[in-house]
């Protein structure tokens, strides 16, 4: 049992103890998995996750999953690049990267 003054015991000491009476009460590691796999597959923890994820996006709003990729190059053009860029400045909707066969000349 703890002492009745806390200040007596070193912090070992108490890390011991903590250690002593929480071997008692543990669950084991394939019971906690088997219950929370229960929980996520069932209907009402589907619902709820849901309901979890609407939420947030209510408070902060939808997440931006784009993917964005910005490379620096020279501004030359090689041909022993594996793919041409074109690129639209006034409709950026109509840029496109076309990947070039292993068989086009300039390729090797």
């Amino acid at each position: 049992m703890p002492p009745a003054d806390p200040n007596d015991w070193t912090d070992e000491q108490w890390l011991e103890w903590l250690k002593a009476t929480d071997d008692s009460a543990a669950v084991p590691e394939e019971g906690l998995a088997r219950v929370l796999k229960r929980v996520v597959e069932s209907t009402p923890g589907q619902a709820l996750g849901q309901a979890m994820l609407g939420l947030s996006q209510a408070i902060y709003g939808r997440h931006d999953d784009t993917v964005t990729i910005v490379v620096e190059g020279s501004g030359e053009k090689t041909d022993d690049e594996p793919f041409a860029v074109r690129l639209d400045p006034e409709h950026p909707e109509r840029s496109s990267v076309v990947f070039k066969s292993p068989r086009e000349p300039g390729r090797g």
